[in-house]
């Protein structure tokens, strides 16, 4: 025992010494050193760049509770460092260290780890929470090589081989994962936050940045990953579907360049409620966010109650979608380039008679008696093609649809000049030959800071993308036809020549490129200048200018041209259907008359906008609780468009799409346009935000907007709102044992929409030729008035509340919820008012509507890992409904037509009652409904009858009717949800997306459309009645031109199309550092799939789909590289 305590004795000795003489060392390095600084209210970060320009030395401040921007004066004229450090944090408890060539500085309960001798690859350090107590088992993982790992010890201490420029993955269970560097430091001292300071994230809402914790309104954002940046996709809104609450998001079909529609909540009008898009500050159309690539996006945040939203005023009823670009950073220059290669498979079409079982059921609907009905030898013949299928005309022309994406950036700067640089190229071919599209993206952002309070910004960005559309009647009519085309029709002869079959062109040929084609090209270059000033003499105040400037052009080229098909010999019955393909059974020739004449058009659209915005901000902590924000803007905003077309047909030599090429003659030429159009708005806008101690938040706004699309004295509309937030885990006696934090919330606001269809207090002309003048009985063309002006048009306004509570509990979970409500009410529409017949004119719309609607916006995350394994959950749901309190209807209108305490998705139709299906029936039928009629038919065997609900009187009468028709279903507005689930291990990392509906009910009667000499979908064949089969679920199939009771609207042909959709997986493995070294800083490679399955019982067609024949939905299959240097 006394061998031990003298050993302890001799340890403490030499850890005091050790100490001392460190402590000497350190104080002599920061006396000898001497620097001049002169700084005037600085923030003491400045101060501390000066020091380390001047001596060398690199200063860690090791506690986030240092204010590094509280403002200080240092007049230091040859004053050694450690003089400097004690006039800029004079009346501060703060201390400071040298270890080599670190200064340390901290407050004195923080714990530093004192330099040992290492070896250079050895680092060393300690991990601790916002309390200063260690953190045990700790993951600290080399970043560059995942096998590279150690946990900390019972000290919160760890030590690791690592290589020079090796940075080091800090997580733990609860806590925030942080990124350290290592590159010349052998010991660190790290400090883990917990999870809820992820709230501390900055997102810009309105002309303002807050921390999320400090949010009071409805307001969802997402960061940009590296993995969804480096995603192929052609629209960019492709990347919020499921992630977001209260966003929808459809799945877009495979026309190449196709954008999905968006929608924030359910709307509250009968007129459009567009999303609003501000990029970088500037409000934008649609068509230029899904342009964007996600390459050049840092972050997404979506504005969705009007106390959020409400700062956009006029345009932002239907939500508002903020996007940031991404900015340069402090470092070197960091390059990044990811490609990907993609094949493209489609998905779900309804399912369709083969050529035989079209043939007998084309004989079962027609009869024997039919002039072109099938015979035997046409059935053997269909048998030889194809085993039974017939000619398949998408066979013919499919070609492998694929998408290339490149991606590249390059990111850096220093401590006064910040830069992004981006660009990206998709390449999309279709499996038609001629729909492609390609996509170009360029960015450049630069920030300079030109002196220590005035900042410089000016971003440019240009898109730009070719697309090749279809001829003669677009994508979804042409695929339809080739889908159910008359299966024994060849496409063409056996030499290639396109045959005639009795059409006004050869579909397969005219997808080749026979008949011509028809592009469409846009270029829109952007710009954004920010000057922003912080005054000097006003703490916290800063001023702002801004400007963006954004041109358009598109161009549309059309040139259609006839071309020669040959009429082939035919053989069969009297339809004729065996046709001979050898060029020597062609019989004639003529041209296509898809068109009447070739004729090459040309039309140019140009368009420009600017917005300019001077603000005012403050921003500013008194007494270290009371935070005050506001800002005070003017926006002006100004728009102008106009467009010219020309066209010549005939051309009398030679046939190409040039006009020197066609007839000149004025008989064969044609001009026209667009009238030029301007558009302008002012707005003054106010915003200011309060909290106490982050514990009690108040947010108040306004806008008031001049738009011109009113008169004068409808023109300006004003758009208040308020909202309050209350974190309870702050307050003293919360226990923060479960729950470690909780926030609830209210707003309300009032938010505008102009785009109803202005400009109508105004007087206005159209051409007409109905006038006659004199005794000639033949009309004169001329000018006539419009329609009657309303000079009290105005804005359409929606007034919503919301309310919500956020929490994070038991380390790993975090979950929102709110409900809101919004009314609308000033809707413009047209009123049901009776005139006189001799009146000549239109009358206007007018303000008067009101509908209301409301609904519930869920979110639960979990987050857990061990730094091996890291792995999270997030699933969203979104539901919501309205209900009409105002609508004009007609006077004698049935009670199904009336618009007001009805839902505007509900769903009418007849009530099933059955389908006859044997004699005995049709009897019982007619006795129990005697004179019973459908559209003058009377019951029959095979068909579908509806129930008699009413007549004029109230009362069934017989007679099916709209008096018979019901309110199917009340609402049918579906449960909108969005599951993500992801992961990494070992390098490994995966990451899922599922979206989908619930409750809602969607039709497939478009299935019981269409002719019986084109193909059908399969049940009639195998399941509709038949005097042999009289208990098949659907109706006997009737001749085209007969009159069918199947093709009512009614609740037979309604299914619940609930689904599940795999939106996206991403499957990525980052390669070892050791296998590349130093060449790059990091190499993945990634497999990404976007919708692989989709689970429904819906199974006509895919449940997204419109038409189970139109252009489907794709299935892709993508390989990529991402590699960082």
């Amino acid at each position: 025992m006394k061998r031990n305590y003298s050993l302890i004795k001799q340890l403490s000795s030499f850890i005091v010494l050790s100490a001392i003489t460190s402590s000497v060392y350190a104080n002599t390095i920061m006396q000898d050193v001497k620097i001049t600084i002169n700084r005037q209210n600085a923030p003491i970060s400045r101060v501390l760049d000066d020091i380390e320009e001047q001596t060398g030395y690199s200063i860690l401040v090791r506690n986030n509770d240092i204010n590094v921007k509280k403002k200080v004066s240092v007049k230091a004229d040859n004053k050694t460092i450690e003089q400097v450090l004690a006039s800029v944090f004079k009346g501060m408890d703060v201390r400071y260290d040298v270890e080599g060539k670190t200064i340390s500085i901290y407050k004195p309960d923080v714990t530093v780890v004192q330099s040992v001798n290492q070896q250079k690859r050895i680092v060393k350090g300690v991990v601790v929470d916002k309390n200063n107590e260690p953190v045990i088992g700790a993951n600290v993982i080399d970043k560059g090589d995942k096998t590279n790992g150690t946990i900390t010890d019972m000290n919160g201490k760890f030590t690791l081989n690592v290589a020079d420029n090796a940075a080091l993955e800090i997580s733990f269970i609860g806590y925030k994962s942080q990124e350290i560097p290592t590159k010349g430091k052998m010991n660190l001292n790290i400090v883990l936050m917990d999870d809820t300071e992820l709230l501390d994230e900055v997102v810009v809402v309105g002309y303002m940045t807050q921390k999320k914790s400090s949010l009071t309104g409805s307001v969802a954002s997402m960061n940009v990953s590296e993995e969804l940046r480096a995603m192929p996709t052609t629209a960019v809104g492709n990347i919020l579907a499921g992630k977001l609450p209260g966003v929808s998001v459809s799945t877009t079909r495979g026309i190449p360049g196709s954008s999905p529609d968006i929608s924030i909540r359910t709307g509250s009008s009968w007129n459009d409620q567009p999303v609003t898009y501000v990029i970088d500050g500037v409000v934008r159309d649609g068509g230029v966010f899904n342009e964007l690539s996600p390459n050049e996006i840092e972050n997404i945040t979506v504005l969705k109650d009007a106390a959020s939203a409400a700062i956009y005023g006029s345009r932002s009823a239907g939500g508002v979608i903020l996007v940031s670009t991404r900015r340069g950073s402090e470092s070197k220059p960091v390059f990044n380039y990811s490609y990907s290669y993609g094949v493209d498979t489609r998905t779900k079409n309804v399912s369709l008679t083969s050529a035989v079982e079209m043939g007998e059921l084309y004989n079962r609907i027609r009869g024997d008696s039919d002039a072109e009905y099938w015979t035997q030898e046409e059935f053997d013949h269909m048998k030889t093609i194809n085993n039974g299928w017939g000619y398949d005309l998408l066979d013919y022309v499919w070609k492998n649809p694929n998408t290339q994406t490149h991606n590249f950036s390059v990111t850096g700067g220093s401590k006064k000049v910040k830069y992004f640089a981006g660009a990206s190229y998709v390449k999309q071919e279709g499996f038609l030959k001629p729909l492609t599209y390609d996509k170009y993206n360029i960015r450049f952002n630069v920030t300079v800071d030109l002196t220590d309070n005035l900042q410089f910004f000016a971003g440019m960005g240009l898109s730009n993308y070719n697309k090749n559309k279809a001829l003669p009647e677009g994508a979804d009519g042409l695929y339809a036809k080739l889908l159910r085309w008359q299966p024994w029709q060849p496409i063409y002869t056996d030499s290639g020549k396109p045959i005639d079959y009795d059409w006004i062109a050869n579909i397969g040929a005219s997808l080749n490129g026979e008949g011509g084609y028809s592009k469409e090209r846009i270029l829109r270059p952007q710009s954004v200048f920010n000057l922003t000033y912080k005054l000097p003499f006003i703490d916290g105040m800063s001023v702002k200018a801004a400007y963006g400037q954004n041109w358009n052009n598109t161009q549309y080229i059309t040139f259609q041209k006839r071309y020669e098909v040959f009429a082939m010999k035919r053989t069969g019955g009297g339809g004729r259907r065996i046709f001979h393909t050898d060029d020597a059974s062609i019989e004639s020739s003529r041209y296509t008359n898809q068109i009447g004449k070739d004729y090459l058009e040309k039309e140019v659209k140009w368009s420009d906008d600017y917005q300019l915005n001077l603000q005012v901000n403050y921003d500013k902590i008194f007494n270290e609780k009371h935070k005050v924000q506001g800002a005070l803007v003017f926006e002006k905003s100004e728009d102008n468009s106009a467009s010219v077309k020309g066209g010549r047909e005939t051309f009398p030599v030679y046939l190409t799409d040039q006009f020197w090429a066609a007839s000149d003659a004025r008989a064969d030429t044609w001009g026209g346009g667009d009238a030029s159009k301007k558009n302008g708005r002012i707005s003054y806008i106010g915003q200011f935000n309060y909290s106490y101690a982050d514990k009690y938040l108040l947010n108040f706004s306004f806008r008031e907007d001049g738009s011109m699309r009113f008169a004068k004295d409808q023109r300006w509309g004003f758009f208040p709102a308020a909202s309050a937030g209350w974190v309870i885990s702050e307050e003293s006696f919360f226990k923060k044992s479960v729950v470690d934090y909780l926030k609830m919330r209210m707003s309300i606001g009032l938010v505008g929409n102009d785009n109803v269809g202005g400009w109508q207090w105004q007087e206005s002309y159209k051409s007409g030729s109905t006038a006659y003048y004199g005794e000639t009985a033949s009309p004169s063309v001329g000018i006539k008035y419009g329609s009657v002006v309303n000079p009290n048009l105005t804005w359409e306004k929606s007034l919503s509340y919301n309310v919500g509570a956020d929490m994070n509990f038991l380390s790993h979970w975090n979950v929102s919820a709110e409900y809101w409500f919004r009314k609308t009410y000033d809707i413009l529409g047209a009123r049901n008012a009776s005139v006189p017949t001799s009146f000549s004119l239109s009358m206007p719309d007018e303000n008067y509507g009101q509908v209301n609607a409301q609904g519930l916006d869920f979110n639960i995350g979990y987050r857990n890992g061990n730094g091996k394994l890291d792995y999270h959950a997030n699933l969203t749901l979104s539901y919501g409904w309205n209900k009409v309190i105002i609508q004009d209807y007609a006077e004698n209108a049935k009670w199904i037509d009336v618009p007001v305490g009805k839902s505007r998705s509900n769903v009418k139709g007849y009530r099933v009652d059955k389908i006859i299906c044997t004699q005995a029936e049709l009897d019982q039928f007619n006795e129990e409904h005697p004179g019973y009629r459908i559209g003058g038919q009377s019951p029959e065997l095979g068909m579908l009858v509806y129930k008699d609900l009413s007549g004029p009187d109230g009362k069934p009468d017989g007679i099916i009717d709209s008096w018979d028709k019901d309110i199917l279903w009340g609402h049918n507005f579906p449960i909108i949800y969005g599951l993500n689930l992801g992961g990494n291990w070992k390098g490994f990392s995966l990451d899922l997306m599922f979206n989908g509906k619930l409750k809602e009910q969607k039709s497939f009667k478009n299935l019981a459309e269409g002719v019986e000499w084109n193909r059908m979908w399969t049940e009639w064949y195998t399941n509709s009645w038949t005097p042999e089969t009289p208990d098949n679920w659907l109706p006997r199939r009737k001749p085209n031109g007969d009159a069918k009771t199947y093709l009512e609207d009614s609740d037979f042909w309604y299914k619940d199309a609930s689904f599940i959709r795999l939106k996206y997986v991403t499957l990525g493995y980052t390669i070892p550092q050791k296998l590349y070294g130093k060449c790059f800083d990091r190499i993945k490679l990634f497999f990404t799939g976007t919708n692989l399955f989709t689970l429904s019982n819906f199974s006509y067609y895919d449940p997204e789909m419109g038409n189970g024949v139109d252009y489907p939905v794709m299935r892709s299959f993508n390989f990529g590289v991402d590699v960082t240097f």
